[in-house]
C-alpha cells in the first residue's frame, strides 16, 4: 500500500473512527477513490476503545424476534422515543434521515466488509419510561472477528483496545464474554471458555502477531472497515493533521497539512472527533480540573479555527456538552492500566458512592452521562475538582469485582499496593485513607443498608426504573441493585469526572452536509461522527447513539458525495 497518493482521489476523508471508515466503504462501493487522513500514527480514533455497540432500530436481527412489531410502528416509536428523550433540541429530519439509512448501512458494511452484528436482549433505551422505549430490540454489538487474514502491516497501525479491555497484554475481551471470565471459577462451561480464548491467543502470539488477533467491540469494527477500504484501493494516511481546507468559490476542494495540499475532486468528509480531540477545546467544554479523557485522543486543530473560514461555527446549544462518564485512573504499575470507565459496577448490591464530604449525591444504578452531571452539581466546586469514591465490601467486590479489579479469583493485592484499591478493615478505617469524615460516612453506610436490606432506597430511587434493574444482580433480591454492606474488609476507587466524546459539533443537514452559521450548504463538506451536532442535541438516550449516528450518517455523507459528482445531490 502506498503511504501518498500519487492522484487526485473522489473524497478525501478526515478522520478514521467508524464515521470514517463507514464512509470509505460506502464511497468504494459507488466506484470512488478514497484518501482516509488521521492525525495520529494509528488507525481507529475512538472508536477502537468503546464497546462498539450500535443503536439500529428496525435491524433485521430485530424484525425476526416472535414479538417484533411492524416495521412502520416500530420506525414511529423509534422516532417518538428520540424527539421525547432531546425535547426543544431534536433534530427531527436527520433522525427521520437515520431510522431510514441504518439499515441499508448495516446491509453494505455486512456485505463489503464482512460485518457482522448481534441482537444485545439485556440493552434497553436508556429511558425506559419514555413513550416508545423498548427493552432488548435495538442494540447490536458486532460479532469479533479474526484478523490472520489481513495484511500484518495494516493490523500494526490497528489502534488496540484500551488496557481495560484486554486481558494478558493483548488479548481483547468481547462484552458477551464477560460473563465467562467473571463465572471461570464457578461454572466449568465458563472455564472451558476461558481456556479455549486464552489457546488462541497463545498460538497468535507464538506466531509472532503482536496481539490477539481475535478482535472485539469497536476493534472488530475498526479492523473489518480498514481492511475492506484497503482490499477496495483505498488509501489511508496516519500522521496527516489538517491544519485548514482548501476552497475554490467557497466550495471546500481539498485540505492543507501545513504546506503540503491534497486536493479532491468531490470535496471532504469530516469525521475526526471535533472538539473533544483539540486538548483546549476540551478543557473550555468539561470546566474540571480533574478530568479523566475516556479514551485519551490526538490532538488535532481547533475545530473553530478549521471552519471559520467557511461562515461555520460549531454548534454549543446543547443541553450538554460532553457525552459523560465516571471515571478512575488505574495506575501503569499494574495490570489493564490506564483510564476506565464506570458503567455498571456503581449498580451492584453491596456498592455506593460517596462525595468527598462522606454522603451519597446521587443514584448510583443511574445512567452514566446522568450520573457525572449529578456529581458535578454536588461537587463541582472541590479544591480537587468534583470527584467522589465508588465503595464496596469484600464480598461483593469477591463477587461483581470493582472496575478492573476482577471477581475471584482476581488478585487485590497488586491494586491496593498501587493506591488504586483502597482498603480499610473497617468503615472508619477506610474513611481514614480516603480523608473522608468517619462519622458521616458511617453514618451514611447505616442508612444505605437499613433500606437496602427492604430493596428500598428513599433517598435517590435507586432500582426503580427498569435500567437500574438491568445493572444490577438478576439473581438477588428484592431488588438487583440494593444490598447492605456489611463484610469487612471495605474497599474504595476515587472515580472523577469523564467522557467518551462531545456533543458539540458542526451543524448538518439530513445528507450530512454542513452549514454555515446562515443555515446554507458548503459545498463539498460533509460532516459525520462527533464532528457533528448530534440530532438530539446534547443528549444520549440509548446505548450505541454515538456508533450508531456515526456509521449511518457517515454512510449518507458517502452517498450524497457520489449524488453530488453526478450533479444529483439533495
Amino acid at each position: 500500500m502506498a503511504d501518498r497518493p500519487d492522484a487526485i482521489p473522489d473524497l478525501v476523508i478526515v478522520g478514521s473512527g467508524a464515521a470514517g471508515l463507514t464512509a470509505a466503504v460506502t464511497a468504494l462501493a459507488q466506484g470512488l477513490s478514497v484518501l482516509v487522513l488521521e492525525s495520529s500514527d494509528l488507525v481507529g480514533g475512538t472508536t477502537a476503545l468503546s464497546e462498539g455497540m450500535i443503536w439500529a432500530p428496525n435491524s433485521p436481527e430485530a424484525r425476526q424476534l416472535a414479538d417484533a412489531p411492524d416495521a412502520d410502528d416500530e420506525s414511529k416509536a423509534a422516532l417518538a422515543y428520540l424527539q421525547a428523550t432531546a425535547g426543544n433540541h431534536f433534530d427531527s429530519a436527520r433522525a427521520v434521515a437515520y431510522l431510514a439509512a441504518v439499515e441499508p448501512m448495516l446491509a453494505l458494511v455486512k456485505q463489503h466488509a464482512g460485518l457482522h452484528f448481534a441482537l444485545n436482549r439485556g440493552s434497553r433505551d436508556y429511558v425506559p419510561d419514555t413513550q416508545g422505549a423498548t427493552l432488548g430490540r435495538r442494540a447490536l454489538n458486532p460479532l469479533p472477528i479474526v484478523a490472520r487474514s489481513m495484511s500484518r502491516a495494516l493490523f500494526a497501525r490497528l489502534r488496540p483496545p484500551l488496557g481495560t479491555m484486554m486481558l494478558f497484554g493483548g488479548m481483547s475481551i468481547a462484552s458477551k464474554d464477560l460473563h465467562q471470565f467473571m463465572n471461570v471459577a464457578r461454572r466449568p462451561g465458563a472455564a472451558l471458555a476461558v481456556v479455549r480464548l486464552s489457546a488462541g491467543y497463545l498460538r497468535d502470539r507464538l506466531n509472532g502477531w503482536p496481539r490477539g488477533t481475535r478482535l472485539t467491540n469497536g476493534g472488530a469494527i475498526v479492523a473489518a472497515l480498514a481492511d475492506a477500504v484497503e482490499k477496495a484501493g483505498g488509501i489511508i494516511q496516519t500522521r496527516a493533521t489538517v491544519q485548514r481546507f482548501v476552497t475554490d468559490n467557497g466550495a471546500v476542494v481539498g485540505v492543507d497539512l501545513g504546506g503540503k495540499v491534497l486536493r479532491a475532486r468531490l470535496g471532504v468528509i469530516l469525521a475526526n472527533g471535533g472538539l473533544n480531540a483539540h486538548p483546549t477545546a476540551r478543557r473550555a467544554l468539561v470546566g474540571q480540573p480533574a478530568h479523566v479523557a475516556l479514551p485519551p485522543t490526538a490532538p488535532g486543530p481547533h475545530l473553530d479555527d478549521l471552519v471559520a473560514v467557511l461562515g461555520a461555527r460549531p454548534d454549543r446549544t446543547v443541553s450538554q456538552p460532553m457525552l459523560w462518564a465516571p471515571a478512575s485512573v488505574v495506575p501503569d504499575t499494574v495490570a489493564r492500566s490506564g483510564p476506565w470507565p464506570h458503567f455498571s459496577d456503581r449498580a451492584k448490591p453491596g456498592v455506593i458512592c460517596v462525595g468527598p464530604d462522606g454522603r451519597r449525591f446521587a443514584n448510583e444504578a443511574s445512567v452514566y452521562h446522568d450520573f457525572v452531571p449529578a456529581l458535578i452539581d454536588a461537587h463541582g466546586s472541590h479544591p480537587q475538582g468534583a470527584h467522589a469514591w465508588i465503595v464496596t465490601d469484600h464480598k461483593a467486590l469477591r463477587r461483581y469485582g470493582l472496575g478492573p479489579v476482577g471477581p475471584f479469583p482476581a488478585r487485590l493485592r497488586p491494586y491496593v499496593r498501587a493506591g488504586y484499591l483502597m482498603c480499610g478493615q473497617t468503615l472508619a478505617d477506610l474513611a481514614g485513607r480516603i480523608a473522608i469524615d468517619a462519622t458521616t460516612f458511617t453514618a451514611t453506610v447505616a442508612r444505605f443498608n437499613s433500606h437496602a436490606e427492604r430493596g428500598e432506597d428513599p433517598d435517590f430511587g435507586r432500582g426503580a426504573s427498569l435500567y437500574d434493574r438491568g445493572n444490577g444482580d438478576p439473581a438477588h433480591g428484592p431488588n438487583p441493585t440494593l444490598g447492605p454492606m456489611r463484610h469487612a474488609p471495605f474497599y474504595a476507587i476515587r472515580i472523577r469526572t469523564g467522557d467518551i466524546g462531545t456533543f458539540v459539533g458542526l451543524k448538518t443537514d439530513a445528507a450530512a452536509r454542513v452549514l454555515a452559521e446562515d443555515g446554507t450548504v458548503i459545498s463539498g463538506l460533509w460532516a459525520a461522527g462527533n464532528a457533528a451536532s448530534p440530532m438530539t442535541g446534547g443528549t444520549y438516550a440509548a446505548a450505541g447513539l454515538t456508533i450508531g449516528a456515526a456509521m449511518t450518517f457517515g454512510y449518507i455523507a458517502a452517498l450524497d458525495a457520489a449524488k453530488f459528482g453526478q450533479g444529483t445531490a439533495s
